[in-house]
């Protein structure tokens, strides 16, 4: 009787575990592809790509939006190997071809992809400041230089790449897309999870904050901010950036 009990105690068991494996592997091998897209609106979507820094791996988010005359990227892929992958997806999933790519400073998980793109016959876009540090730095870049503060439509759709002080980099800009009081911060912001700063080493901290306070009496009603990195649904970005530079203060 005792044995019996054990083995049936022992094959409940073994049930559950099988079926908690059954929910948690599909839930790991989700979160392990290299490539996710996941809608904000009927015309913006943020996708994710991954890399490895100082041994951690991250999350990098852009985002891209839907216009009239095709696709506009705000930052490449951090993942190289997700370059043409990301093309083909969106086609796939809008039957619609990339029209042109914007990074919003010059580091890799923002304009990695340039000399990709540039070979393609992608437009590439960036800032003066930016071009200048790919350049010094060896790096591919933007095919077309952008005016800061300025209003740009395409295909119906408008958006403004805004530059207010240096910050994660010296010459990182956000974009700000006004039909839907969305803020792409690129690296700019930081998740609400972040523990750090991060990588600081190319940017001017003590400008940060000053700046942020501008972004901020410039749009005081954001309805959503997209991180860099990281966790990006919740609200609490600029909070959350906020508190890491007055730590710094």
């Amino acid at each position: 009787m005792f044995k019996n009990t054990i083995s049936l105690f022992s094959a409940k068991v073994a049930t559950l575990l099988l079926g908690l494996s059954c929910c948690i592997l599909p839930s790991l091998r989700a979160q392990e592809k290299p490539l996710s897209i996941e809608k904000i609106n009927s015309q913006l979507y943020l996708y994710t790509t991954y890399n490895t820094f100082e041994g951690t791996k991250y999350a990098a988010n852009a985002v891209y939006l839907i216009t009239k005359k095709g696709v506009i990227l705000f930052d490449t892929p951090w993942d190289s190997t997700q370059y043409h992958p990301l093309l083909d997806s969106i086609k796939q999933k809008h039957q619609l071809p990339v029209i042109a790519v914007y990074a919003t400073h010059w580091h890799e998980d923002r304009a990695g992809g340039f000399a990709y793109y540039n070979r393609m016959g992608i437009p590439t876009y960036a800032t003066k400041m930016t071009n200048d540090l790919l350049k010094a730095n060896h790096k591919a870049q933007a095919t077309h230089l952008v005016k800061v503060n300025k209003t740009y439509k395409v295909g119906g759709q408008s958006f403004v790449l805004n530059f207010f002080g240096a910050g994660h980099s010296l010459d990182n800009v956000v974009v700000w897309f006004p039909d839907y009081q969305i803020l792409d911060g690129g690296c700019f912001i930081k998740s609400s999870e972040a523990k750090d700063l991060g990588f600081v080493a190319d940017g001017d901290v003590k400008a940060w904050k000053p700046a942020l306070a501008r972004l901020l009496a410039k749009y005081p009603q954001i309805k959503m901010v997209i991180p860099g990195h990281d966790a990006w649904k919740d609200n609490q970005q600029i909070k959350r950036t906020e508190e890491l530079l007055t730590e710094k203060q």
